[in-house]
């Protein structure tokens, strides 16, 4: 996974920047600010800070998932394949969110489990064998079959790194805020700040996205 990150970065930096950085800069400097906690989050919040760069995201994923399946393919190519699948597979996702969430409400574990089972591996499923969000749910169901336990202890590992990566991002622009603001350039200082969280966005979207791909090939030819 390392070496394919290392090998094709640039170019999927490029596919996901456009929908992770831009998207997360331009919510941080024009969109609402975030909400002092989940209960009191107004529908404008919940459109700018979660929906839209959620769906930004999840283009990404199928930008990304297909590059890493049909490396041959110009990065054009994977954008329309992946605006091919966007209706189908945001559809699976919604499916596959009622019992994930669920199962992390009820506990972690299976919130993990069935995390592993339906979603991670789904993007790399639909664009490699397409179908209905039921039979995309059903495929990454199958293909993850005898794969739980391993499946659920990489997402930990992911996770914080994903954790890891969000802090430094954030804390760095935190950081030059604060300098920024020192020196009379608040203007600069919101920018700076937004661009390193989404930088720390695209990267995130990127490195989890390739994992989802690799570990669907791998557990393909198991």
């Amino acid at each position: 996974m390392t070496s394919l990150l290392t090998a094709d970065l640039s170019r999927m930096f490029f596919v996901a920047a456009p929908f992770t950085l831009l998207v997360g800069v331009a919510v941080e400097l024009y969109g609402p600010p975030p909400p002092a906690d989940l209960t009191n989050i107004t529908p404008s919040q919940l459109l700018w800070r979660l929906a839209l760069p959620s769906l930004a995201a999840a283009l990404t994923q199928l930008a990304i998932s297909h590059m890493v399946l049909f490396p041959g393919d110009a990065p054009r190519r994977a954008l329309a394949a992946a605006a091919a699948m966007f209706p189908v597979y945001i559809a699976a996702q919604l499916l596959a969110s009622l019992p994930v969430g669920f199962g992390f409400v009820a506990l972690v574990v299976p919130g993990f489990y069935l995390f592993a089972r339906l979603i991670f591996v789904s993007p790399a499923v639909a664009m490699a064998e397409g179908g209905s969000p039921i039979a995309i749910l059903k495929r990454s169901w199958a293909v993850t079959e005898g794969q739980s336990l391993p499946l659920c202890l990489f997402l930990v590992a992911g996770l914080f790194s994903v954790i890891g990566i969000s802090i430094l991002a954030e804390g760095a622009g935190a950081a030059l805020d604060v300098v920024a603001r020192l020196a009379g350039l608040e203007g600069a200082a919101r920018f700076v700040h937004a661009l390193l969280v989404g930088i720390g966005s695209c990267f995130v979207a990127v490195g989890t996205s390739v994992a989802g791909a690799v570990a669907y090939r791998l557990l393909m030819t198991r």
